[in-house]
Protein backbone atom coordinates (compact mmCIF):
# COMPACT_ATOMS: atom_id res chain seq x y z
CA UNK A 1 0.00 0.00 0.00
CA UNK A 2 1.52 3.38 -1.21
CA UNK A 3 1.47 5.67 2.09
CA UNK A 4 -0.84 8.51 0.73
CA UNK A 5 0.21 11.08 3.09
CA UNK A 6 2.90 11.82 1.23
CA UNK A 7 1.05 12.44 -1.81
CA UNK A 8 0.58 15.53 -3.63
CA UNK A 9 -1.07 17.11 -6.32
CA UNK A 10 0.01 17.26 -9.92
CA UNK A 11 0.94 21.02 -9.34
CA UNK A 12 4.73 20.64 -9.32
CA UNK A 13 6.75 23.94 -9.61
CA UNK A 14 6.53 26.96 -7.46
CA UNK A 15 5.71 29.09 -9.82
CA UNK A 16 2.62 27.05 -11.46
CA UNK A 17 2.05 26.63 -7.70
CA UNK A 18 1.75 30.29 -6.91
CA UNK A 19 -0.38 31.07 -10.18
CA UNK A 20 -2.88 28.90 -9.48
CA UNK A 21 -3.05 30.23 -5.58
CA UNK A 22 -3.81 33.69 -7.02
CA UNK A 23 -6.82 31.99 -9.09
CA UNK A 24 -8.03 30.18 -6.42
CA UNK A 25 -8.23 33.59 -4.46
CA UNK A 26 -9.30 35.93 -6.84
CA UNK A 27 -12.30 33.37 -8.26
CA UNK A 28 -13.07 32.93 -4.71
CA UNK A 29 -12.92 36.73 -3.52
CA UNK A 30 -15.22 37.51 -6.92
CA UNK A 31 -17.61 34.94 -6.16
CA UNK A 32 -18.11 36.54 -2.46
CA UNK A 33 -18.33 40.26 -3.51
CA UNK A 34 -20.78 39.25 -6.24
CA UNK A 35 -22.80 37.25 -3.74
CA UNK A 36 -23.26 39.87 -1.01
CA UNK A 37 -24.28 42.28 -3.71
CA UNK A 38 -27.25 40.07 -4.87
CA UNK A 39 -30.35 38.84 -3.07
CA UNK A 40 -30.55 35.90 -0.69
CA UNK A 41 -32.82 34.00 -3.24
CA UNK A 42 -29.93 33.99 -6.50
CA UNK A 43 -27.88 31.53 -6.02
CA UNK A 44 -24.35 32.64 -6.81
CA UNK A 45 -22.56 30.57 -4.27
CA UNK A 46 -22.71 27.88 -6.61
CA UNK A 47 -19.90 29.24 -8.49
CA UNK A 48 -17.87 27.75 -5.94
CA UNK A 49 -17.41 25.07 -7.59
CA UNK A 50 -15.10 26.68 -9.87
CA UNK A 51 -12.29 27.43 -7.25
CA UNK A 52 -13.03 24.03 -5.57
CA UNK A 53 -11.89 22.28 -9.05
CA UNK A 54 -8.77 24.34 -9.70
CA UNK A 55 -7.13 23.17 -5.83
CA UNK A 56 -6.98 19.85 -7.53
CA UNK A 57 -3.81 21.29 -9.09
CA UNK A 58 -2.23 22.59 -6.27
CA UNK A 59 0.94 20.49 -4.03
CA UNK A 60 -1.23 19.21 -0.88
CA UNK A 61 -3.68 17.05 -1.28
CA UNK A 62 -6.37 18.33 1.41
CA UNK A 63 -6.54 21.66 -0.56
CA UNK A 64 -10.21 20.70 -1.38
CA UNK A 65 -10.98 19.61 1.90
CA UNK A 66 -9.66 23.15 3.29
CA UNK A 67 -11.44 24.81 0.49
CA UNK A 68 -14.83 23.63 1.21
CA UNK A 69 -14.40 25.20 4.59
CA UNK A 70 -13.69 28.42 3.88
CA UNK A 71 -16.35 28.26 0.99
CA UNK A 72 -18.28 27.31 3.60
CA UNK A 73 -17.81 30.07 5.96
CA UNK A 74 -17.99 32.25 2.93
CA UNK A 75 -21.64 31.77 2.18
CA UNK A 76 -22.24 31.45 5.97
CA UNK A 77 -21.36 35.42 6.50
CA UNK A 78 -22.77 35.71 2.52
CA UNK A 79 -26.21 34.54 4.10
CA UNK A 80 -26.17 37.90 6.64
CA UNK A 81 -24.41 40.51 4.29
CA UNK A 82 -26.48 40.37 1.35
CA UNK A 83 -29.91 41.59 0.59
CA UNK A 84 -33.25 39.37 1.91
CA UNK A 85 -35.71 38.71 -1.08
CA UNK A 86 -36.98 35.51 0.88
CA UNK A 87 -36.73 33.96 4.07
CA UNK A 88 -33.39 33.63 6.06
CA UNK A 89 -34.39 29.93 6.78
CA UNK A 90 -34.98 28.99 3.20
CA UNK A 91 -31.46 30.22 2.25
CA UNK A 92 -29.94 28.52 5.34
CA UNK A 93 -31.77 25.20 3.92
CA UNK A 94 -30.24 26.49 0.37
CA UNK A 95 -26.77 26.91 1.42
CA UNK A 96 -26.25 23.62 3.87
CA UNK A 97 -27.61 21.91 1.06
CA UNK A 98 -25.29 23.16 -1.56
CA UNK A 99 -22.62 22.98 1.64
CA UNK A 100 -22.68 19.27 1.91
CA UNK A 101 -22.69 19.22 -2.01
CA UNK A 102 -19.12 20.54 -1.77
CA UNK A 103 -18.15 18.77 0.52
CA UNK A 104 -19.13 15.32 -1.09
CA UNK A 105 -17.36 16.66 -4.17
CA UNK A 106 -13.87 17.45 -2.13
CA UNK A 107 -14.04 14.13 -0.71
CA UNK A 108 -14.27 12.54 -4.09
CA UNK A 109 -11.37 14.67 -5.56
CA UNK A 110 -9.22 13.56 -2.87
CA UNK A 111 -10.03 9.92 -3.06
CA UNK A 112 -10.03 10.03 -6.87
CA UNK A 113 -6.67 11.59 -6.64
CA UNK A 114 -5.03 8.85 -4.01
CA UNK A 115 -6.98 5.75 -6.05
CA UNK A 116 -4.48 7.61 -9.35
CA UNK A 117 -1.43 7.94 -7.57
CA UNK A 118 -1.21 4.71 -5.96
CA UNK A 119 -1.82 3.64 -9.60
CA UNK A 120 1.33 5.37 -10.98
CA UNK A 121 3.24 4.44 -8.14
CA UNK A 122 2.69 1.29 -8.69
CA UNK A 123 3.42 1.64 -12.38
CA UNK A 124 6.75 3.17 -11.55
CA UNK A 125 7.77 0.74 -9.26
CA UNK A 126 7.09 -2.05 -12.16
CA UNK A 127 8.97 0.58 -14.65
CA UNK A 128 12.09 0.37 -12.37
CA UNK A 129 11.75 -3.37 -12.22
CA UNK A 130 11.78 -3.69 -15.93
CA UNK A 131 14.98 -1.36 -16.24
CA UNK A 132 17.21 -2.49 -13.79
CA UNK A 133 16.63 -6.20 -15.31
CA UNK A 134 16.71 -4.74 -19.59
CA UNK A 135 19.40 -6.12 -21.86
CA UNK A 136 20.70 -2.96 -22.88
CA UNK A 137 22.11 0.36 -20.80
CA UNK A 138 19.67 2.60 -19.80
CA UNK A 139 21.05 5.96 -17.97
CA UNK A 140 18.69 8.73 -16.52
CA UNK A 141 20.31 12.35 -16.53
CA UNK A 142 19.02 15.26 -14.40
CA UNK A 143 20.38 18.77 -15.56
CA UNK A 144 23.64 17.24 -17.28
CA UNK A 145 24.28 15.21 -14.54
CA UNK A 146 23.65 11.02 -14.11
CA UNK A 147 21.08 10.46 -11.56
CA UNK A 148 20.98 6.77 -12.41
CA UNK A 149 22.18 3.63 -14.61
CA UNK A 150 21.11 0.24 -14.81
CA UNK A 151 23.53 -2.78 -13.99
CA UNK A 152 24.16 -3.32 -18.00
CA UNK A 153 24.89 0.53 -18.52
CA UNK A 154 27.14 0.44 -15.90
CA UNK A 155 28.95 -2.62 -17.28
CA UNK A 156 29.04 -0.68 -20.18
CA UNK A 157 30.56 2.11 -19.17
CA UNK A 158 33.11 -0.18 -16.96
CA UNK A 159 31.99 1.33 -13.66
CA UNK A 160 32.88 -1.45 -10.60
CA UNK A 161 29.84 0.09 -8.99
CA UNK A 162 27.08 2.94 -9.68
CA UNK A 163 28.29 4.96 -7.29
CA UNK A 164 31.36 5.68 -9.60
CA UNK A 165 28.69 7.50 -12.38
CA UNK A 166 26.51 8.83 -10.18
CA UNK A 167 26.84 13.06 -10.15
CA UNK A 168 28.99 12.23 -13.14
CA UNK A 169 28.03 15.16 -16.50
CA UNK A 170 27.31 12.86 -19.26
CA UNK A 171 29.28 15.04 -21.69
CA UNK A 172 32.55 13.73 -20.00
CA UNK A 173 31.89 10.44 -20.94
CA UNK A 174 31.49 11.14 -24.61
CA UNK A 175 34.25 11.60 -26.99
CA UNK A 176 34.78 15.21 -27.92
CA UNK A 177 34.49 14.44 -31.63
CA UNK A 178 30.84 13.09 -30.63
CA UNK A 179 29.92 15.81 -28.15
CA UNK A 180 28.63 18.33 -30.78
CA UNK A 181 25.75 15.89 -32.11
CA UNK A 182 25.09 14.58 -28.72
CA UNK A 183 24.30 18.19 -27.26
CA UNK A 184 21.74 18.75 -30.72
CA UNK A 185 20.13 15.85 -30.10
CA UNK A 186 19.77 15.95 -26.32
CA UNK A 187 18.63 19.29 -26.15
CA UNK A 188 15.90 18.82 -28.85
CA UNK A 189 14.82 15.11 -26.31
CA UNK A 190 14.46 17.85 -23.37
CA UNK A 191 12.08 19.89 -25.54
CA UNK A 192 10.08 16.52 -25.77
CA UNK A 193 11.31 14.89 -28.57
CA UNK A 194 12.79 11.21 -29.10
CA UNK A 195 15.80 11.46 -30.52
CA UNK A 196 18.55 8.48 -32.03
CA UNK A 197 22.63 8.58 -32.30
CA UNK A 198 23.28 6.06 -34.23
CA UNK A 199 26.65 5.97 -33.36
CA UNK A 200 28.40 7.96 -30.81
CA UNK A 201 31.42 6.88 -28.91
CA UNK A 202 32.09 6.73 -24.91
CA UNK A 203 34.32 7.01 -22.84
CA UNK A 204 34.61 3.90 -20.16
CA UNK A 205 36.22 4.66 -16.91
CA UNK A 206 39.33 2.67 -17.78
CA UNK A 207 40.14 5.52 -20.28
CA UNK A 208 39.20 3.22 -23.61
CA UNK A 209 36.76 4.06 -25.80
CA UNK A 210 33.63 2.03 -27.08
CA UNK A 211 30.73 2.89 -29.91
CA UNK A 212 27.21 2.47 -29.21
CA UNK A 213 23.89 3.56 -30.79
CA UNK A 214 21.62 6.16 -28.40
CA UNK A 215 17.78 6.70 -27.59
CA UNK A 216 17.03 10.04 -25.88
CA UNK A 217 13.43 10.60 -24.31
CA UNK A 218 11.90 12.71 -21.83
CA UNK A 219 11.01 11.11 -18.77
CA UNK A 220 9.42 12.22 -15.47
CA UNK A 221 12.08 10.81 -12.43
CA UNK A 222 11.33 11.37 -8.92
CA UNK A 223 9.23 13.53 -10.03
CA UNK A 224 11.65 15.66 -11.77
CA UNK A 225 11.85 16.36 -15.46
CA UNK A 226 14.94 13.77 -16.53
CA UNK A 227 16.10 12.58 -20.33
CA UNK A 228 16.49 8.61 -20.22
CA UNK A 229 19.12 7.64 -22.82
CA UNK A 230 19.08 3.81 -23.89
CA UNK A 231 22.25 2.59 -24.86
CA UNK A 232 22.81 -0.22 -27.44
CA UNK A 233 25.96 -1.76 -28.55
CA UNK A 234 26.65 -1.31 -32.20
Amino acid sequence: MVDTGSLTWPCKRRDDFIRIVVYIVLATAFIFMFDIITPLGVMIWILYLIPLFLTVYLSWKYAPLLMTGVFILLMAASLFLSPRDMSIEYALLNRAFFALILVIASIFFLKDYISNVEGLALSEARYRHLIEWSPEGIIVIIQGGIAYVNPIGIRIFGADRLENLIGHDILDLIDPEFQAIFRQRFTQATFGAQMNIDKVQIIKQDGSQVTVGMYLAPVVWNKVSAIQIVIRNT
